[in-house]
């Protein structure tokens, strides 16, 4: 019998059933990827089989008990639901490196030092100790070589684990550091925007001294708005270039529609400002709030998309209100589809589809 992992994916290839992973037409000891990631890498082919957060505790727990470095893989553009609190807990007392990845949609004018900063203080406020920081983009190659320098001496003759959310580009980033460090200049292992697409741990030989980068499935954050949407709707939400903050200045009744993804409506005693931080291709519309209720009704699916027409009878959504001094620049992050920096004091009545969520923090850029 053959044995063989999917270099792809990680599932064991296997030739005799075709709706479980690992499947390949023929299996010979030349086989390197399934059908499934032959397909995603060569057609664009959504995956039919996706990882499980059951099937990602079992890998993480069993990374924790190794002595591995661990990179720990955020997106910068979604930090706060990427930022996980079930991922933090598993990894405290370990050697980590935090790397914010997909930094090429951050505006090239964003002060990187201070991002940085802001990144470390969000580490502090929940006595998360980390070895070092990074601000990369896998995308463009943003700062891979410091990246390198770093794993380098922070490695100690160990593994390197490569964990995070699902859809924070971990695959991609061992990617890029592979194209960076040795003559391969094709993407080893299968990259999707869809949760889930690395199923199992995957080796992936690397050191002088028999090391290897390991890669692991991602775990998938149920708050996040992919989650409620078909994949249809992503292309939309997740930008694929540079963000073009859009500046707005607020009055009393005033609301920002974000798509049909979410509605903030304004209480304010003064005109503020709000920056958006969302892809170029998301629908943002400047309304009075007293017509957002008639606009759901009637543009819900059409006008303001995503959602599409095919989803939006499955949408509900949920209220929350939030206070502003006006002190200090704060952000609004959405869980799966940007923010919004707040400049003012004001209070805001959030409107956003239920089972997603909301965090407050310190503005990340300005």
């Amino acid at each position: 019998m053959i044995l063989r992992k999917c270099k792809g994916c990680g599932a064991l290839l296997q030739d005799e059933k075709p709706e479980e992973m690992g499947f390949i037409p023929t299996l010979t000891s030349e086989s390197k990827y399934c059908k499934r990631c032959y397909r995603m890498m060569h057609y664009n082919e959504l995956p039919k089989i996706v990882a499980t957060n059951e099937d990602y505790e079992h890998v993480i727990d069993d990374v924790i008990k190794k002595n591995g470095l661990v990179v720990f893989v955020v997106d910068i553009f979604q930090f706060k639901a990427t930022f996980n609190k079930k991922m933090i807990d598993k990894l405290r007392n370990k050697n980590v490196i935090l790397v914010a990845n997909k930094y090429d949609v951050f505006p090239k004018s964003s002060n990187i030092e201070a991002i940085v900063n802001w990144l470390s203080r969000e580490c502090e406020k929940i006595f998360f100790k980390v070895d070092a920081i990074h601000i990369v983009s896998s995308k463009k190659g943003y700062f891979i070589e410091d990246l390198t320098n770093t794993i380098d001496l922070a490695r100690k003759e160990r593994d390197v684990y490569f964990v995070g959310c699902a859809n924070v580009g971990k695959s991609s980033l061992i990617n890029a550091l592979l194209k960076k460090n040795t003559s391969i200049r094709e993407d080893v292992v299968s990259t999707s925007v869809i949760p889930g697409t690395t199923l199992k741990e995957i080796r992936i030989p690397f050191f002088d001294d028999n090391k290897a980068f390991i890669d692991t499935p991602g775990l998938i954050n149920e708050n996040d708005v992919l989650n409620q949407l078909l994949p249809k709707s992503y292309k939309k939400i997740l930008p694929e270039s540079e963000l073009k903050p859009i500046t707005y200045q607020i009055t009393n009744g005033n609301s920002i529609m974000l798509a049909g993804l979410a509605t903030l409506s304004f209480e304010t005693n003064d005109k503020i400002s709000i920056v958006v931080y969302a892809s170029k291709d998301l629908y943002i519309h400047r309304t009075k709030t007293l017509k957002v209720n008639e606009l759901l009704e009637t543009q819900l699916g059409k006008l303001l998309t995503p959602p599409l027409e095919e989803e939006k009878d499955n949408i509900k959504y949920k209220d929350e209100e939030y206070h502003f001094d006006g002190m200090k620049k704060k952000n609004i992050w959405f869980s799966g589809f940007g923010f919004v920096t707040i400049i003012g004091k004001c209070k805001v009545n959030v409107k956003l589809i239920d089972k997603t969520e909301v965090y407050i923090t310190d503005a990340i850029i300005g």
